[in-house]
């Protein structure tokens, strides 16, 4: 008589652990295979390096004091450096601004919350003169103008 054979009850979770697990395993072992192949790529060098140097400077400067950057703004803002350096062979295609963005591992994103875009302190002294400002009015005359469509499509609501 041969060995008994003990099976184990596993758990809907135990199931999922088990899935997670070999599908990372699975995508270890794609991209060791690919190994060879990822390490023989190389980036291409971009052809105007300071060019690239200023844009990516001013980018992350804007980017830093929260102005929404799109790819219409990168390109024309990437010809006015390329004149003040002195290129003029240069052409802000969107094929280049692909590169670009690959290159700088870029992405395009939705801009979420207005918080960052004003500075406390001025907020608290808009706040305190509001409130002497709307002394003379009715509660039903007041109302809400970011929500008017007045400000509608003014700055773009996505960026780098």
């Amino acid at each position: 008589m041969g060995p008994v054979k003990v099976y184990k009850c596993l758990s809907i979770a135990d199931k999922q652990k088990v899935i997670a697990a070999v599908e990372a395993a699975s995508t270890l072992l794609t991209i060791l295979k690919q190994k060879d192949h990822l390490t023989t790529l190389r980036q291409k060098k971009c052809e105007y390096p300071d060019l690239e140097e200023c844009l990516m400077a001013w980018f992350t400067q804007s980017r830093q004091n929260n102005i929404p950057i799109s790819g219409p703004i990168l390109k024309e803002k990437s010809k006015l450096f390329a004149t003040n350096l002195g290129i003029t062979n240069f052409q802000a295609s969107e094929g280049w601004l692909e590169k670009f963005k690959k290159r700088h591992d870029l992405t395009f994103k939705k801009v979420c919350g207005e918080s960052a875009s004003v500075d406390p302190c001025i907020s608290q002294d808009w706040k305190n003169e509001l409130i002497n400002l709307l002394v003379d009015y009715d509660a039903r005359d007041i109302f809400n103008a970011d929500e008017t469509g007045l400000f509608y499509k003014c700055l773009p609501d996505r960026t780098y």
